[in-house]
């Protein structure tokens, strides 16, 4: 049933006094809950307008303590070393520093041996550290002395005495031979039995004691030792002793052995010192030694040089000899002998393309030295005559290079004239391009000559559907598969050495395709500077890309001796590349002139140019000594047979 208000009333006016203690009681719990309220949001955010406090919604954080020690967490002293503290760190988990709260209990006696631990206390965190005193080891030494030579030594009346030698070692303190002391008297011009005492004393005071006897006996022994060699040999040597005296017993040699024959021989087979002992049957004896230094069984060393300059072959010989020294030399030209002198040099108006010495010591050894050559020969650059096809043959005076050689036919030609130069082996053959009408004779070459390497514009195994046709393989292709020849592609910017020869490629710097023209090939044509000294001959083939080389080779790079003129005086070149060539000669390999209706002509003549035509020329010769080219023509090659 529901209370009205004068009930109400009435109950309020009865417990007036306890409920108004009560509201105030309630009151003030609601300011102090609120006084809270703002005390914790100021304490959690310092900062109202900031949002950057990550543990504003994180539980409390415990502040927790690691303790880490330094250095072995067992060390080890001996008794009486002081204990340095290796140290320690402590640290909070929130990155406070406390190390200097750490309490640390020592309880090391470093005067006692035994097992210690060492506390380190921060709160409740507790790490340990073992430390051991040991015991001191006793110290503990070894001396020890000994005597060279033997304990009884036997001396001839007013022989002179000569000391073995000694030697004393201390564990401790080392080699102390300087401190031992000898004591005794001898006289080897008395008869009679002498002690010498030999002492030697450590720094602990421990001493050690040995004793040599020496007899000085009265004889009328006497030797003589003689050499059946007196000057200088290869061979061993037999020594002569001659032993005389009373009561002879016998010769004791150098190595140990006895003789009881008053002659008698002794064979050595190295330098040394040599001695020898004769005894009575008193033990008494007399010795003497000999000193052989004639023996010399080791061979001479030396280099050579051969070199051909102003119409001379020189050889240069450094020889050395440690033993006997130097007495002669064997000079060969080609395999022939040529003379024997004693001087280390040897100059001769013959040419030789090879040359070896054998040089001669003094005790009959010999070695045989190769002499290496330094320009016997002058380069050569042969144009042989084929017609209007290129064949070249290029050599200096080590290395051979050549260069193309025609149709297949062409062999009948090219082949004997390599022959009758004397050639036997190509360092280098270069197809200019793969073309049949400069390729296909390469195939006899193969077959008559040995060949390093060969070096194309593109691969003649892959060639045929994109550059070449049936004719530009046959017989070449089957020729380098049969002697397992591997193809070297030249291309722009190769630039190698073949002996003193260097070779710098120019063009082609780009390729023609199959549908583009038929001659194609031609247009791939190896353009490349041969340098030989300070001279520099152009091969260019049967095409130079004039307007790409101009672009990208300087003057001073196309600047040549000799131009090889490209497709026998049948192909464009332009004014600036040949002023920026401006060769001394110009060499066309043709059958007719197909130059003088090309305006090349007339800007060649005007660089200063000299012209030679095979069809005119016949064998074309250019040789150069490096500073100076010399042309001739109509050569036979027989008469530069090396």
């Amino acid at each position: 049933m529901p209370i009205s208000k004068n009930k109400f009333r009435e109950i309020y006016e009865d417990n007036k006094k306890v409920i108004n203690i009560v509201l105030i009681f309630l009151f003030c719990v609601l300011i102090l809950a609120i006084i809270v309220k703002i005390f914790d949001n100021n304490n959690s955010n310092p900062d109202s307008n900031s949002n950057s406090n990550p543990d504003a919604n994180n539980p409390e954080v415990v502040e927790e303590v690691k303790i880490t020690l330094f250095g072995n967490k067992v060390m080890e002293i001996y008794v009486g070393e002081e204990y340095i503290e290796p140290g320690y760190y402590a640290i909070t988990n929130l990155g406070e520093i406390k190390t200097e709260e750490v309490e640390v209990i020592n309880q090391v006696n470093t005067n006692k041996p035994g097992n210690y631990t060492i506390t380190y206390i921060l709160g409740d965190k507790k790490a340990t550290r073992t430390v051991k005193v040991l015991e001191k080891e006793e110290v503990v030494g070894n001396l020890t002395l000994t005597l060279k030579g033997n304990g009884t030594i036997i001396l001839n009346q007013n022989e002179e005495y000569i000391e073995p030698g000694y030697e004393a070692i201390d564990s401790i303190d080392g080699n102390i031979t300087a401190n031992v002391q000898v004591e005794g008297y001898l006289d080897t011009s008395v008869a009679g039995t002498y002690t010498l005492t030999y002492i030697i004393e450590n720094s602990r005071l421990e001493q050690k004691m040995l004793t040599r006897t020496i007899i000085v006996t009265e004889s009328n022994l006497e030797i003589a030792i003689e050499s059946t060699n007196q000057s200088y040999t290869n061979k061993d040597i037999t020594l002569n002793i001659l032993a005389s005296g009373t009561n002879f017993r016998y010769v004791k040699y150098p190595d140990g052995t006895v003789s009881s024959s008053k002659n008698s021989t002794y064979k050595v087979s190295q330098n040394g010192t040599y001695t020898f002992y004769v005894y009575d049957s008193n033990l008494n004896y007399v010795v003497k030694s000999i000193i052989i230094s004639n023996i010399d069984k080791t061979e001479p060393s030396g280099t050579c040089t051969l070199e051909y300059k102003d119409g001379k072959s020189t050889f240069k010989v450094v020889a050395n000899d440690t033993g006997s020294g130097i007495k002669s030399y064997d000079y060969y030209g080609n395999n022939r002998l040529l003379i024997n002198k004693t001087t280390n040099s040897y100059s001769t108006t013959s040419r030789f393309t090879s040359g070896y010495v054998i040089i001669f010591d003094k005790a009959g050894n010999k070695r045989q030295i190769d002499c290496s050559v330094l320009n016997s020969y002058d380069l050569e650059v042969h144009f042989i005559n084929v017609g209007r096809e290129d064949a070249i043959l290029i050599r200096s005076s080590d290395k051979t290079i050549f260069i193309d050689g025609g149709t297949y036919n062409k062999k009948d030609t090219i082949t004997p004239y390599l022959k009758d130069l004397g050639v036997t082996h190509i360092d280098a053959m270069i197809g200019s391009h793969l073309h049949y009408n400069h390729i296909q004779a390469q195939a006899d070459i193969l077959e008559n000559f040995t060949v390093d390497k060969i070096y194309y514009p593109q691969d003649l195994n892959t060639c045929y559907s994109t550059y070449c046709d049936l004719d530009d393989q046959k017989y070449i292709l089957n020729a380098i598969k049969k002697y397992n020849k591997t193809i070297s592609i030249m291309k722009v910017g190769d630039n190698f050495n073949i002996g003193d020869m260097n070779i710098f490629c120019i063009g082609p710097i780009s390729f023609q395709t199959k549908s583009q023209n038929k001659y194609r090939q031609n247009y791939n044509s190896l353009n490349f500077i041969l340098t030989y000294g300070d001279t520099k001959f152009m091969f260019t083939g049967d095409y130079m890309q004039y307007s790409n080389i101009l672009k990208r080779f300087s003057k001073n790079i196309l600047d040549v001796d000799v131009l090889k003129y490209p497709h026998h005086g049948n192909a464009s070149l332009g004014k600036e590349l040949v002023e920026a060539m401006s060769p001394k000669y110009v060499v066309l390999t043709n059958s007719r002139d197909e130059l003088s209706s090309r305006s090349e002509k007339t800007y060649l003549t005007n660089v200063g140019a000299s012209f030679y035509y095979s069809y005119k020329h016949g064998n074309i010769l250019m040789i150069s000594d490096g500073e100076k080219i010399t042309v001739k023509t109509n050569i036979k090659a027989s008469d530069y047979r090396r």
